[in-house]
């Protein structure tokens, strides 16, 4: 080969080596500009990740605190309903406990008055029944004396009127002596017994 081919293909060869170190530069710096590109576009969506979690963490947030409220405003509204509803219950409770107060208030007063009337007639009952019983023990009082005075006495008639023969000390008719004169008119005169007279 000659030595002119040589040199041609050296100056070639170096001419080769030199555009392609140039064009590997070029890659390389292409590739460094991609790769900052890349890195860049990842910083980008790095930063656009991070601000899409934030807004959805705040929206998510957001919802929870709406949804909360509203439940929490649902829940404290059905809370105090059901607390006015136990308020009204309680009340109607406390009404009617006071009108059940009133009626057994009203059935005791009813029952005393009862229980003091049948007293009362029980009472009234017994005094009269024992009332009787002293008008009939003083009128069984009264029977045993006469019987008793019976006893001492012997009645007869005394021409015509009633006598008596009574016991020794006491008064007597003049013409018999046993016997006293018992007056059975308002004004008539006494006079002497009859002979026959015992």
């Amino acid at each position: 080969m000659d030595s002119s081919r040589i040199e041609d293909f050296v100056a070639n060869a170096a001419l080769l080596a030199a555009h392609l170190t140039q064009q590997c530069e070029q890659a390389a710096a292409q590739q460094q500009a991609a790769a900052e590109g890349l890195q860049r576009s990842g910083d980008a969506v790095r930063s656009a990740v991070a601000a899409g979690k934030a807004e959805l963490a705040d929206h998510a947030r957001q919802a929870v605190r709406e949804g909360l409220s509203k439940e929490v405003g649902a829940l404290t509204r059905s809370l105090d309903e059901s607390g006015e509803r136990l308020r009204r219950a309680a009340a109607e409770l406390q009404r009617e406990q006071d009108q059940i107060g009133r009626r057994m208030q009203a059935l005791s007063w009813r029952s005393i008055i009862s229980i003091g009337a049948a007293m009362l007639v029980v009472v009234a009952g017994t005094a009269f029944w024992a009332w009787q019983n002293v008008q009939r023990a003083e009128r069984a009082q009264v029977r045993a004396e006469v019987l008793e005075a019976l006893q001492q006495v012997a009645i007869t008639s005394c021409d015509g009127r009633p006598c008596l023969k009574l016991e020794a000390g006491l008064p007597r008719w003049d013409r018999n002596e046993e016997y006293v004169l018992i007056d059975t008119s308002v004004a008539p005169p006494p006079g002497p017994p009859a002979d026959g007279a015992p």
